[in-house]
């Protein structure tokens, strides 16, 4: 019989972290200390090279996840052992992992910052081997994170003062489901996820409330039995679903069974509607519930809701109070992917400096320590510059965040990202944040960078 290889868990632990990287990276790092190139100095970008066909911008995600690993991140005894049984270390590289620990700096944009494609979002100039081991963990990590909230600020721009609620289900794995929760949190959209607010320790999470969703409706005798024995339980903060069975008897069932709670102090809350034509059968609800004097009655909607559907339903005025949008949002079902590079930009030995830069049609790589510019008008973003960093071409964007391996820079909160991300969207040209059409933003590279482009170019081409 063959051994059994199912492994204790199929969800990603911290010890499977530091091998999760492609083989080549271990196989480079033994070449590297072979040739003595371990004390090398090396500066690596990680940038996105293309926006994707959806998004006027980018917000970045991300950024505690990888702070918080690069600072604890270590190799143990089985893991080293592990790489040399695979013939993937060397002695030398075993010896070397056995004491790991990350000297170098790292700068990087603020969680939830703005940006577009070309421009590092993260720097990280380290001893060459201590940049190279990060290369998957950095890219799986910001592109996860970055996608998720760059798609969910989208329905929460196109929602304007209304509602909106996220949950983590359907998404591609657990650890998925987790970071798109995060996301939604910091775009400032409601989540009912109770391992997110105890991992999170986030303090007030909301009122606990029961959405009487189709297995709860189903489970009763009836319809309004389901409705009312809910309601009684979860007094002023019943939910009901109205269109398991039929939509207007259970708009009815709603009506008769809130006339009878009026008498005890209590209501429903809202109801949810998540099938057929959500515009006509929100009119009809509204009107059905205005007419029996039950206007405090919400009314929200569902139905793989995204944000060119929620965009439509409120510039048509539908009274529809709150949203509700999951699948389409935690799959980032129009533009799933991000193309994410981390590229040696420039290699410093003593006092003699290599550039490193790719040359390669549309997928060019500058060298040299890059910062990004941004150039305000009256408070409204104008263009961004890549330059660099001793440049002085307009705002900042990336920040030092570990100096020689030591953090000097405070993680701030959910709630403090949160802020972060809504004074960047005020920042933001307003073309930008439209939903529907695609606009540019004006990103380009100082002269200083595209001349040391060229010189890297005449020093590879003898």
């Amino acid at each position: 019989m063959p051994k059994n290889n199912l492994p204790k868990t199929h969800l990603l632990v911290p010890k499977d972290l530091h091998l999760y990287e492609l083989q080549n990276i271990y196989p480079a790092c033994a070449l590297w200390l072979e040739n003595k190139m371990e004390k090398q100095i090396a500066t690596y970008d990680l940038t996105i090279r293309d926006l994707p066909k959806n998004r006027n911008f980018l917000l970045f995600g991300g950024l505690e996840e990888v702070i918080q690993e690069i600072k604890q991140w270590k190799y143990t005894k089985a893991e080293i052992n592990y790489l040399l049984k695979q013939q993937l270390a060397t002695p030398k590289l075993a010896k070397y992992l056995s004491s790991f620990k990350f000297t170098g700096d790292l700068y990087a944009m603020p969680e939830g910052t703005a940006f577009f494609p070309g421009e590092p979002v993260i720097r990280i100039t380290a001893p060459l081997l201590e940049g190279n081991l990060f290369s998957l963990f950095l890219m799986n990590s910001i592109c996860s994170n970055t996608i998720f909230l760059s798609k969910l600020i989208r329905s929460k721009i196109a929602v304007k003062d209304k509602k909106l609620a996220f949950g983590g289900q359907r998404s591609h794995s657990f650890e998925s489901g987790m970071k798109a929760t995060r996301a939604a949190y910091i775009a400032g959209i409601d989540t009912g996820m109770p391992s997110f607010f105890k991992k999170y320790n986030i303090i007030n999470p909301p009122k606990i409330s029961l959405n009487a969703y189709h297995a709860v409706i189903k489970s009763f005798p009836t319809e309004l039995d389901a409705m009312r024995s809910a309601a009684k339980l979860f007094p002023n903060r019943c939910r009901p679903m109205v269109d398991t069975y039929n939509f207007k008897q259970g708009i009815k069932n709603v009506i008769a069974l809130s006339k009878e709670l009026k008498k005890e102090n209590n209501s429903i809350a809202a109801i949810t509607i998540d099938s057929g034509d959500l515009a006509q059968r929100a009119l009809y609800a509204r009107q059905k519930f205005d007419q029996a004097g039950f206007r405090n009655i919400k009314i929200t909607a569902a139905s793989n809701l995204d944000e060119w559907k929620i965009d439509e339903l409120v510039k048509k005025n539908i009274p529809i109070d709150n949203y509700v949008a999951v699948t389409e949002l935690s799959t980032s079902s129009d533009d799933p992917k991000l193309e994410i590079v981390y590229k040696l930009v420039e290699l410093r030995d003593r006092n003699k400096i290599k550039l490193c830069a790719k040359f390669a049609k549309n997928k060019i790589s500058y060298p040299g320590k890059k910062q990004v510019f941004r150039i305000y008008k009256n408070n409204i973003s104008q263009t961004d510059i890549i330059g660099l960093e001793d440049e002085k071409l307009g705002k900042l964007k990336l920040q030092k965040m570990i100096s020689n391996g030591k953090l000097n820079y405070s993680l701030p909160t959910l709630d403090q990202i949160k802020e972060h991300v809504q004074n960047e969207l005020k920042t933001l040209p307003k073309k930008l944040l439209d939903i529907e059409k695609q606009h540019k933003y004006k990103v380009q590279f100082s002269q200083k960078l595209k001349d040391l482009l060229e010189k890297a170019r005449q020093e590879h081409t003898v």
